[in-house]
């Protein structure tokens, strides 16, 4: 079965986060919206950090994908010139964007396929073209550190199999690390102008709208886990 890549993350999403809203009623008889907005942020995150991984993976992709792009073409994103994944030095470059591609099931588990993302996001900020940047580095960071922690914790608030104190103290780093890591790649992105040669609308959909999600709901996480933290008690998501 070969559906659009957008249609499989609507799949992803819609079972990460109804299957965890539908757990969380058939334990706790309750539909919560502090655990619906947390769930639905590490439903993301942890996609992102199997996209993540494969930014590091690919990486050596990615950069020829950006080096052999007409220069013109890095100002501004164009539907029609999406990469094709691949690794090979030849590598076929499709016609549409990548989330229109029809892929099968066992494709999104290609490191290739997700490395398209990031030539596509490259185009905005060519950091994520070159391996000695942060966003790089940051993001690669963050896809290792925190897939493990994301399914513990999303897991956890439903199951209760450890204390509302150590869930707290371990969803607390989580959320910090990824709401201070998104503040400085913001700085790092304005005091390096890379925002030049776009649009502020493309800039301000695309840049901030993408990494917005990361001020946004880890701030969320963060209070809920304070109050996990401070309560010694799950009466925040479980009623």
């Amino acid at each position: 079965m070969r559906l659009p890549v957008w249609q499989w993350i609507l799949v992803w999403l819609a079972v990460w986060v109804g299957g965890s809203a539908a757990a969380h009623y058939a334990v706790h008889g309750v539909v919560n919206g502090w655990h619906l907005a947390v769930a639905l942020f590490l439903a993301i995150n942890i996609l992102i950090c199997i996209w993540e991984i494969s930014l590091g993976v690919r990486i050596g992709d990615i950069e020829r994908w950006h080096r052999e792009r007409p220069k013109a073409a890095r100002s501004e994103a164009k539907p029609s010139e999406v990469e094709r994944h691949g690794s090979d030095a030849k590598a076929e470059r499709p016609r549409g964007l990548l989330w229109t591609q029809r892929v099968t099931f066992g494709e999104l588990a290609s490191t290739k396929l997700w490395a398209c993302v990031w030539a596509e996001y490259a185009r905005y900020d060519d950091g994520y073209a070159d391996r000695k940047s942060f966003g790089f580095s940051i993001d690669v960071g963050n896809g290792w550190s925190s897939l493990l922690p994301s399914v513990f914790f999303l897991v956890g608030m439903t199951a209760g199999f450890t204390s509302p104190v150590v869930l707290g103290l371990v969803g607390a780093l989580l959320f910090y690390q990824k709401f201070y890591c998104t503040v400085l790649y913001f700085f790092q992105y304005l005091f390096n102008r890379r925002y030049e040669g776009h649009s502020l609308a493309s800039v301000l959909a695309v840049v901030g709208g993408s990494n917005g999600v990361w001020l946004v709901f880890p701030a969320i996480g963060f209070y809920v886990c304070v109050r996990l933290v401070l309560e010694n008690r799950f009466d925040l998501i479980w009623s």
